[in-house]
């Protein structure tokens, strides 16, 4: 990830300090770093030290602050009030005009304009990504489509019944419908005032279900993992947003990218009265009680599903927003029950329930 760097940095992990854009490194402080006992020192304890003002052994302004985790460390500067002037005279005494002092206003200006800078770079990291990975399941589907079709034009040269023609335009037609389904996964994860721009129609979950399983037991099958789909009885129709359709695919596309290899998940859909009662059952890392609640909020993902698979932490939290706007209740579990322990992530079985009112 690029970065703006207005003023000078000291690197993390690197002992060295990277000049600025605005103010420049002073010819006294230049190569220091990485030479000297009382400079090593220093940035050692700015490393762990609270957000703030320090003076270094030499006099010069040091200026931390957190983003996320990691400390940045605006350093080598003169901030009125924050510097040791009896000390920097002689040192500077031959240093251009460029190199200047600057007061904590400004210093405070410098240090929002990186944050803003880093929070930027880091949602179109992830934004790029995200449009990465559709693109490649669009590729993908497109390459299916064509072979399907070309599969249509090999049989009606060999004069085959009719039935086989209607199968395959079945699952051609599935795959449209969940391409539709994929890129609008895009506009309502970035565009969230997309959702409720449309009127209620009518939807029926269990099939909504059943076309997203079919879709994805490809994939499943390439991790080695089975999808079962069991329903008590038909299921009424409901009415929501269109977006209601992308729900199923969020819980299972969570699911199948986390499941332990060899395992299966397993959907429940039964009806309950006046509401209908769906459950997404797979064995995947297990989810600490604290993580439970925040696995849902944007770009937040648990501790041991990070060390098995890539992610942006969106895809729950876009299913719950669709939940709010449909009045759907929402339920997310891990069991404290270890399955399995493999490469030090311990699985458990991982629940997803949600409700609909009819």
């Amino acid at each position: 990830m690029e970065e703006l760097n207005l003023l000078p940095v000291y690197r993390n992990g690197l002992g060295e300090i990277t000049p600025g854009i605005d103010i420049a490194i002073p010819s006294f402080c230049k190569g220091r770093c990485n030479n000297n006992l009382k400079c090593q020192e220093h940035y050692k304890r700015m490393e762990k030290a609270k957000d703030g003002f320090y003076e270094c052994p030499f006099g010069f302004s040091t200026y931390v602050f957190h983003l996320e985790d990691d400390a940045v460390i605006f350093t080598c500067l003169k901030v009125t009030g924050h510097y040791e002037k009896k000390k920097l005279g002689a040192k500077l005494k031959d240093e251009s005009r460029d190199y200047r002092e600057i007061s904590e206003n400004q210093l405070n200006k410098y240090a929002q304009a990186y944050k803003d800078f880093y929070v930027n770079q880091h949602q179109y990291e992830l934004y790029r990504s995200f449009i990465e990975d559709i693109f490649h399941d669009i590729r993908k589907f497109n390459r299916d489509i064509k072979y399907k079709n070309e599969r249509i034009m090999r049989k009606a040269q060999q004069g085959k019944k009719y039935a086989e023609f209607l199968d395959l335009s079945k699952n051609i037609q599935a795959m449209c419908w969940f391409m539709s389904i994929r890129l609008n996964n895009h506009d309502f994860t970035y565009n969230m005032e997309l959702m409720d721009k449309d009127v209620k129609s009518t939807y029926n979950i269990h099939k909504i279900i059943y076309k997203v399983k079919e879709c994805m037991k490809e994939r499943a099958n390439d991790k080695n993992v089975k999808i079962r789909l069991s329903a008590e009885q038909e299921m009424r129709d409901i009415k929501a947003y269109e977006c209601i359709e992308l729900l199923p695919y969020l819980f299972l596309d969570n699911a199948i990218k986390y499941s332990l290899a060899g395992t299966e998940i397993q959907i429940v859909v039964e009806q309950k009265g006046e509401r209908q009662h769906v459950k997404f059952e797979s064995i995947g890392p297990m989810t600490d009680v604290e993580e439970q609640g925040n696995i849902i909020k944007q770009n937040v993902r648990g501790k041991y599903a990070e060390k098995i698979a890539d992610g942006m932490g969106i895809g729950l939290y876009t299913a719950k927003c669709i939940c709010d706007l449909n009045e759907i209740e929402l339920e997310v579990r891990s069991d404290d029950n270890i399955v399995k322990v493999k490469d030090d992530v311990p699985y458990s079985k991982f629940c997803v329930d949600f409700y609909l009112q009819l």
